[in-house]
């Protein structure tokens, strides 16, 4: 009987972390896809990453949904938070199928570190940030040192 409820236990707790496990790379996904759907995968890739290195940052939150979530004050880290696309599921299409692929793969280094983005239209300079690496449309940013 010791050995079954043992048993029990050990699959009960494997299955919460899977369960944990898809959780946060839902939220990658998301935040791949509407950041980032229209961009190459090294595009999509590079938003991954920004979370990534975010959470192993000591200034961040330490998971990738807490981070993808993240407000200060009344700004988003990342825009979609901000609107209503952050109650809408991504349609099980071709764009959701590549983030979802993406959410789950190792970090590479396309961003050397980076902690920030933007698209190139916008044009703002932040001062306190430094310019570190470009992919597709999206500029990449750290804390100046």
């Amino acid at each position: 009987m010791i050995k079954k409820i043992a048993l029990c236990c050990a699959f009960l707790i494997a299955l919460s972390k899977v369960v944990y496990a898809d959780e946060q790379r839902n939220c990658i996904a998301r935040a791949i896809y509407w950041e980032a759907r229209g961009l190459s995968e090294d595009g999509q890739r590079a938003v991954a990453e920004v979370i990534w290195n975010r959470v192993k940052h000591p200034e961040f939150p330490k998971t990738p949904c807490s981070v993808v979530y993240q407000r200060n004050r009344s700004t988003c880290q990342f825009s979609w938070v901000c609107t209503n696309a952050r109650n809408v599921r991504p349609p099980n299409n071709a764009a959701w199928q590549t983030a979802w692929r993406i959410a789950g793969q190792t970090p590479g280094d396309l961003t050397n570190g980076a902690l920030f983005f933007r698209t190139k239209r916008f044009a703002h300079k932040w001062r306190n940030l430094a310019e570190i690496a470009e992919v597709d449309n999206h500029v990449f940013f750290t804390n100046r040192r």
